[in-house]
């Protein structure tokens, strides 16, 4: 059993890390650093849904990770 809390807590841990990434990702496609919109849309008219993908997946891979962190076994 003390594995598995084990692996819960690392696996949990990697994906809050991971939508804290995806989190930092749209925030740089907003602001065009590293020309990030132009290499995901050419002209920059359809990044609002990218902004809006990436945040909602950032946001619910973090819940879910922290619900892995702190699962009662």
């Amino acid at each position: 059993m003390e594995t598995r809390k084990i692996l819960f807590k690392v696996v949990g841990l990697m994906q809050a890390v991971i939508g804290g990434l995806a989190i930092v990702f749209a925030f740089l496609a907003f602001y065009n650093i590293f020309n990030i919109q132009t290499m995901l849309v050419g002209t920059g008219t359809g990044i609002g849904f990218y902004l809006w993908v990436f945040i909602i997946v950032g946001i619910l891979s973090i819940i879910s990770g922290l619900f892995l962190i702190f699962e009662q076994t």
